[in-house]
């Protein structure tokens, strides 16, 4: 009996992806994002790079301001998913990356994956969006390397919040 459940249960087990279990690529290829995904291509420790992002106009009336989300280490951009919708329809655009490393963002080898160079790399990012001083939102690490940009380019930015954000150093 117990060679019986075994036999079936690695027959069954085999056949899961046959069964239409999704499978994703390193950069999620097939995992849907709530809105258009873009790539901004960008070039960084000598490397030839794409940083994913969206971008969503404001819903209705724009206020003519931006807010950029910053994911956290576990996270994707994809994960402010209804956050963006209560910006959008406040009126925000909303800018959303996903940093070099994450989700649908390249996965370089040999990178200094530093909240400096990643603050660098959003910075570039927004100026080729025309994206003139931002409300900068971070959650756990993204509230992070929300505030190393804030240091880092102060007279860039219209405000600052901080969503659970994990130790304020590197």
């Amino acid at each position: 009996m117990r060679i019986a459940i075994a036999a079936a249960s690695l027959l069954l087990a085999s056949s899961l992806p046959a069964l239409g279990q999704q499978t994703y690529g390193p950069r999620l290829e097939g995992f849907a994002y709530p809105y258009d995904v873009k790539t901004f291509k960008l070039t960084s420790q000598r490397q030839d790079l794409e940083m994913a992002y969206m971008d969503i106009p404001a819903a209705g009336t724009a206020n003519g301001r931006t807010v950029v989300l910053m994911h956290g280490k576990n996270f994707c951009g994809a994960t402010w998913e209804g956050t963006i919708g209560a910006l959008a329809q406040a009126g925000y655009r909303v800018v959303v990356p996903d940093q070099v490393g994450f989700c649908k963002s390249s996965k370089p080898e040999g990178y200094q994956f530093s909240l400096h160079q990643l603050s660098a790399n959003t910075h570039a990012l927004l100026e080729s969006l025309k994206v003139e001083k931002p409300v900068v939102m971070g959650h756990s690490m993204g509230g992070m390397l929300a505030m190393r940009y804030a240091l880092t380019y102060p007279a860039d930015l219209s405000g600052l919040v901080l969503v659970n954000p994990i130790g304020l150093e590197d």
